[in-house]
C-alpha cells in the first residue's frame, strides 16, 4: 500500500503543485494545498480499489482546495491581506527574473531586426555610450542624421519589446 501510494506522490506532486500554482500564483500556497491533498488521499488508504481514475480524483481534489482556498480569501479580510503582501513579494522576484530573461531575448530580437546603420548608430550610442557627434565623427555622418536614426531604433526597439513581453 505505502509503496503505491510513494509511486503516487512521486508521479502527480509535481503536476498538481503546478496546476496549483497556476490559479494561485503563490509558491508556498499551491505546495500546502498539494501536501494537504496527499495527506487526505493517504488518510483514505483504504479506499484506493475504489478509485477508477486516480490521476482525475487527485486533480479535482486540488481544484477544490483551491476553490476553497479563494473562497477563504474572498471572505477573509487579514487572511486576503496576507496572501497578497506574500503574493507579490514571490510574484516579484519570480517576475523580475523572468522579465529581465523575456527582456533581453526579445530586445536583442529586435536589435538585430535594425536596418544596418540604425542597428551600428544603436550599438554605439546604448552599448559604447558614445555621444551622437562623435558616431557622426565616426560614421562621416551629420549629428542630425545621428539623432534621427536613434529616434527611429529606440521608438521601434520600445514597440517591438513590449509587444513581445507579456505583463501579468
Amino acid at each position: 500500500m505505502q509503496e503505491r501510494f510513494t509511486a503516487m506522490f512521486r508521479e502527480f506532486e509535481y503536476p498538481l503543485y503546478c496546476f496549483a500554482l497556476k490559479t494561485l500564483q503563490q509558491e508556498l500556497l499551491a505546495r500546502d494545498i498539494v501536501q494537504d491533498v496527499f495527506l487526505k488521499l493517504w488518510s483514505r488508504r483504504d479506499t484506493f480499489d475504489t478509485i477508477n481514475n486516480v490521476e482525475d480524483y487527485l486533480y479535482r481534489m486540488v481544484r477544490n482546495k483551491v476553490i476553497d482556498v479563494l473562497r477563504q480569501l474572498a471572505n477573509d479580510r487579514k487572511l486576503r491581506a496576507d496572501y497578497f503582501q506574500d503574493h507579490q513579494w514571490e510574484e516579484s522576484r519570480t517576475f523580475d527574473h523572468l522579465s529581465a530573461k523575456e527582456y533581453e531575448l526579445a530586445l536583442a530580437e529586435a536589435i538585430s531586426q535594425l536596418p544596418p546603420q540604425r542597428r551600428v548608430i544603436y550599438q554605439l550610442s546604448q552599448l559604447e555610450g558614445l555621444s551622437r557627434n562623435e558616431i557622426a565623427d565616426q560614421l562621416q555622418i551629420s549629428p542630425h542624421t545621428v539623432k534621427n536614426q536613434l529616434t527611429a531604433a529606440l521608438s521601434f526597439l520600445r514597440k517591438i519589446v513590449s509587444g513581445h513581453i507579456k505583463l501579468f
